[in-house]
């Protein structure tokens, strides 16, 4: 569900939500508080550290349609779409009324607990085959895989400035990815130390017919130029979060 200094935020087949430090095996089982509605709704969970109360915080939102599409309700708790962590805010995209079209990006601000709406670039929404918004160096990053012509073509934005829709700017526009078949998406990472590179992520999110292997790719920023990042014995296809050896201390159930 997410991972933050070292912690990694899981739930098991049983819908226990749970913490674990893989580096001192220890873990701790969090208490569930239901959210009840008697209409459909959607869930997203979040999990991060809050400096200013110095204690790690785990967000559950419920948005929920009212009666005949009367109205959404949201609430958070503390404690399956999944948030991400920038500027000390948890990210979701989510539908501002039961009426709209797109999503918006809505950051939880784990100090204050507020709720906001940032903006997004100017991007091709019309036209996408995929969509998908991380933070890449600790900034939000938006990655939109859409058809141009007869061309596939994968922008990679960056919000330089929090909360500031000027402060965008594309910082890759890759078209025709020679590695990527129709299935495929390509997932910014992380930036190099030096910054020059970008890491992808390369995932099959449809069925295909050849050989089906996840993997990774540096992007070199300059030159344009692709290297495959080979490692052994990893398998077909997998997901991919960031974990940082910690001795954060749990009070273990284990």
């Amino acid at each position: 569900m997410g991972s933050c200094n070292g912690l990694l935020a899981l739930v098991d087949d049983k819908d226990r939500i749970f913490l674990w430090n893989p580096s001192t095996r220890k873990f701790q089982v969090l208490p569930f508080n239901e959210i009840g509605f008697s209409s459909p709704s959607s869930t997203y969970y979040g999990f991060g550290y809050d400096p200013i109360s110095d204690d790690y915080k785990l967000i559950r939102m419920v948005q929920s349609h009212g009666n005949n599409d009367e109205y959404f309700h949201s609430e958070a708790k503390f404690s399956r779409e999944f948030g991400f962590l920038a500027n000390n805010a948890l990210h979701w995209m989510v539908f501002k009324t039961p009426q709209s079209r797109n999503k918006e990006l809505v950051g939880f601000d784990l100090g204050s607990e507020e709720f906001r709406f940032l903006e997004l670039p100017e991007c091709r929404l019309d036209k996408l085959l995929w969509f998908h918004i991380n933070a890449v160096g600790g900034d939000i990053c938006l990655t939109s895989t859409y058809r141009e012509t007869d061309n596939v073509v994968v922008d990679v934005w960056i919000m330089k400035e929090y909360g500031v829709k000027q402060s965008w700017f594309k910082l890759i526009s890759w078209k025709e990815p020679h590695f990527m078949p129709w299935s495929t998406v390509a997932l910014p990472l992380a930036l190099s130390k030096g910054g020059g590179e970008v890491l992808f992520f390369i995932e099959y999110k449809w069925f295909n017919r050849g050989r089906r292997i996840d993997s990774f790719v540096w992007y070199d920023l300059r030159s344009q130029e692709v290297k495959n990042v080979v490692i052994r014995d990893i398998p077909t296809s997998f997901e991919v979060n960031w974990y940082v050896d910690s001795l954060v201390p749990l009070n273990s159930n284990a």
